[in-house]
């Protein structure tokens, strides 16, 4: 453990432990205080673009150069201010499971940063997209550095706030409108019931440090309050990941934002849900005492993948249907951790929850390729509709053949990565005891396929015809997010070994909470 004590004038060591909060918030408020004296220009919207890609490019740069570093030598990092000790002060916290969580958040934040440079710049507004953009990534880096629950629901209502608003960026238009209007009512819901629990906890346990709050739940007797506790939990935050049956902003909000936002949405936005859910049920409850609450994530689970295939199965918009195929990889992601949290011994619950992070990686990386190849098709045909859209791939080969690789990795085409998380995921079933869910998982996997092949002939294999044969390869801007995803899925599945080394310390650091118990509790 490494206790950071913050005061003023704070040193470097100090200052670079905030890197991944400070430096989001600093580029946001630049690009705010440029647009005060800057008269909108196309120079202009290029500016904000450059200048939000380098600030996210320093937060990934930080992740490495010096959270990791600090992660690997001592496990767990405490930043506190010096006059509120923890418990009574907030405090961030940061573990391998963080650094993992903010690795995967940063990264496609950068690439749709990059993205969005060409793809929005017939739009209006840019210093406060661009702004928003950035706020979202210091609030979801905030959410996993977060050491206890106040300063956890601050940052969480940061990201919510910012997110709602680039869902109905594109406020001229009805769809926006209504999409952000049911996102921010569905979300506000979940985050009533997340601030309900807050308080039943602090009712309880008298403090709102979370690992103060885990010393005294895990050695707990189960009783009705605490399994109230643990559905409140899932249902507060399963919103945010889309669980079915709290999943239905999802599909409306993904069409109606900018194709870089829904990429995010898809990518990482709700995987802020997940972290919650895996981070404070495993850390508050221990499952072989609480045996059943791994149970209810299991059920959680095969509902969701199975209503998510159904439903893609049925679209025509290119984007509902990708939104659809998010909601199945939650429920992929559910079934990990629904083995870390049975009590079936902590090798296999590693196991389990290994595979869901490697997803959890995985899937911001195939679903975010899939939806900025989608918003390159939709920016060159002008609809969203896949009968729109048919053979069009033929007329721009580079985004074809990256948006191929996507759905191949979807798939879980070996060697590519999202064969490896799929196929940890479901082994760890069959090592948990547990075929019906195995079976479920293949089930619906193998289900999923026939969209994904459907998506593959309308795009790559029909014969262009009409408006569609005039479409060509849009800016390179556009297209480098691509390809730098396409060549990090190829990479990933030929060499996993150290993602998998990654996932596997951020899995520890979630089932074996007691050195993040100690890092306060040892101040």
């Amino acid at each position: 453990m490494h206790a950071i004590s913050l005061s003023w004038p704070l040193t470097i060591e100090q200052l670079t432990a905030l890197d991944p909060l400070y430096i989001p918030i600093i580029g946001a408020l630049l690009i705010l205080i440029v647009s005060l004296f800057a008269k909108e220009s196309d120079a202009g919207k290029y500016a904000y673009g450059v200048i939000t890609t380098i600030f996210i490019f320093l937060t990934l740069g930080s992740l490495f150069i010096y959270i990791l570093p600090l992660v690997n030598t001592y496990g767990t990092i405490v930043v506190y201010y010096s006059t509120f000790t923890p418990p009574l002060g907030t405090c961030l916290e940061i573990d391998m499971l963080s650094w993992f969580m903010m690795l995967v958040f940063t990264s496609l934040a950068f690439l749709v940063a990059i993205y969005s440079i060409s793809y929005m710049k017939e739009d209006s507004g840019l210093d406060k997209f661009y702004a928003l953009l950035l706020t979202i990534l210091f609030g979801m880096n905030g959410i996993v550095m977060a050491g206890d629950f106040f300063t956890l629901f601050v940052f969480w209502e940061t990201m919510a706030i910012s997110s709602y608003v680039l869902v109905a960026f594109r406020k001229d238009k009805w769809e926006a409108v209504e999409a952000g209007m049911k996102y921010l009512l569905m979300s506000a819901f979940g985050s009533t019931l997340v601030l309900f629990t807050m308080s039943l906890l602090y009712g309880l346990t008298g403090t709102l440090n979370l690992a103060v709050m885990a010393s005294a739940l895990r050695t707990a007797s189960p009783t009705p309050m605490l399994y109230i506790i643990i559905s409140l939990l899932i249902v507060g935050f399963g919103v945010k990941a889309s669980i079915v049956p709290l999943h239905t902003w999802l599909p409306d909000a993904h069409p109606a934002a900018p194709t870089g936002i829904s990429a995010l949405l898809s990518g990482v936005v709700i995987k802020t849900g997940i972290y919650a859910i895996l981070r404070l049920l495993l850390l508050f409850f221990e499952p072989t005492i609480f045996i059943n609450y791994g149970v209810i994530v299991a059920v959680f689970a095969v509902l969701t993948m199975t209503v998510g295939n159904l439903m893609a199965l049925l679209q025509d918009d290119i984007k509902r249907l990708l939104a659809y195929s998010s909601i199945v990889n939650i429920g992929y992601i559910l079934v990990g951790m629904a083995v870390g949290m049975l009590p079936v011994g902590t090798e296999t619950q590693t196991l389990g929850v290994t595979g869901a992070l490697f997803h959890v990686l995985n899937h911001s990386m195939m679903k975010g390729l899939l939806f900025l190849a989608a918003g390159v098709y939709i920016h060159a045909a002008g609809t969203r509709s896949l009968s729109g859209m048919r053979g069009i791939g033929r007329k721009m080969k580079v985004t074809t053949f990256c948006f191929a690789i996507g759905i191949l990795a979807m798939i879980g085409v070996p060697p590519l990565s999202g064969f490896y998380s799929k196929f940890i995921i479901i082994w760890a079933t069959i090592v948990a005891n547990q075929p019906i869910i195995a079976a479920l998982t293949l089930l619906n996997s193998a289900f999923s396929v026939a969209y994904y092949l459907r998506l593959l002939h309308i795009i790559v294999f029909a014969t262009p015809e009409g408006e569609i044969l005039m479409a060509k390869e849009k800016a390179s801007s556009m297209l480098v997010p691509l390809v730098l995803l396409t060549i990090g899925i190829i990479l990933i599945g030929l060499f996993p070994g150290l993602i998998i080394t990654w996932a596997q310390g951020a899995a520890g650091a979630a089932i074996s909470s007691d050195s993040y118990i100690q890092a306060i509790l040892g101040l």
